[in-house]
């Protein structure tokens, strides 16, 4: 089986970003989005049949399985960084990227959400790339327990705390 997992194009532009307006970074994402689609992961793995004659028979399976569509994967496909997305609200037309920036940012999430209720992405690694997974605060009890063999013993370590010193 051939490795048909591709990346995006290696892109980085040094200096200064690529300027772009609120409509053609729509269709920047969309190219990514359609280059998702295009290529799909491969996963192989193999089958095993146990035979009554104790042999064990496998054959090499191939599942396909959709890319992940992120903020991430769209910035490698267009060779930016994140700090030029982070700052793309700024300036004159802070607003209308704002907007733009948005709508994808719900559209990875939406399709991330879909893909993972659907078993097709494992629900664990979404939402903690989501932020939803349960953060809890785990807070253990550091008193010392003491074991002892009878009840001579125990009543010795409980009048050590009465001896003077």
């Amino acid at each position: 089986m051939a490795n048909e997992n591709i990346y995006p194009p290696f892109r980085y532009t040094l200096g200064r970003p690529l300027k772009y307006q609120p409509a053609e970074l729509l269709e920047k994402f969309q190219e990514y989005v359609d280059w998702a689609k295009a290529n799909p992961i491969s996963v192989g793995h193999t089958e095993r049949n146990y035979a009554k004659d104790g042999g064990i028979y496998g054959k090499e399976l191939e599942e396909r399985k959709p890319r992940l569509v992120s903020i991430s994967g769209f910035l490698v496909h267009l060779g930016l960084e994140r700090s030029w997305w982070d700052n793309l609200g700024t300036g004159k037309r802070g607003e209308e990227f704002l907007r733009v920036k948005s709508f994808i940012r719900d559209y990875c999430e939406n399709f991330q959400k879909e893909m993972a209720t659907n078993d097709i992405f494992n629900a664990n690694i979404i939402s903690r790339l989501l932020g939803l997974a349960d953060k809890k605060e785990v807070k253990a009890d550091l008193t010392p327990v003491i074991v002892v063999n009878n009840q001579d013993e125990k009543k010795k370590i409980e009048g050590i705390g009465e001896i003077g010193v």
